[in-house]
């Protein structure tokens, strides 16, 4: 998708005329009009104006691969690299690396969710929580329970998945 199209496309998404855009960017709107129809293309400068007044990047402008919110900035050099080799390999293991990450994600969401003003190792707390399930749901076998909490922490996966699209 081209520049202007792009530019656009995300101030119809956020509900913006161009007259609002050019409130919030203060870039004149006769000159969005002419940048969104490919006419002329804007400076650096004033990329950057029309990006922060649609509150997305000037990367996700330009680059089509880029994510609203702009290119990555990590700032572990180490993890960085580690990225940079995970994207030469196999989709089947770049989808396994992701799935070991949002596992990882989700389990401290758990721990944080459970206690997280404590410094009480997880699995204590864990305990703790199924020790109260099963008061509470004295009907239910310690196996019924994990797989309740195995439902809930696939729930969480799933909610965060449709939040993420």
């Amino acid at each position: 998708m081209r520049l202007g199209e792009k530019i656009k496309q995300l101030r119809r998404e956020k509900g913006f005329s161009q007259g609002i855009l050019e409130q919030r960017s203060g870039v004149n709107s006769k000159l969005l009009s002419k940048y969104e129809n490919n006419r002329i293309i804007p400076t650096a400068d004033t990329l950057k104006k029309i990006a922060e007044g649609l509150g997305t990047s000037a990367d996700y402008l330009l680059f089509d691969n880029a994510p609203k919110t702009g290119l990555s900035q990590l700032q572990d050099l180490e993890l960085f690299e580690l990225f940079q080799e995970v994207e030469n390999l196999s989709r089947e293991n770049k989808d396994m690396i992701k799935n070991l990450i949002g596992a990882v994600i989700v389990k401290n969401k758990v721990q944080d969710a459970l206690n997280p003003a404590h410094e009480e190792p997880w699995e204590n707390r864990m305990r703790k929580t199924l020790s109260k399930l099963r008061h509470g749901a004295k009907e239910c076998t310690e196996a019924e329970i994990f797989q309740i909490v195995d439902d809930a922490v696939k729930a969480v996966r799933l909610e965060e998945n449709k939040r993420a699209n």
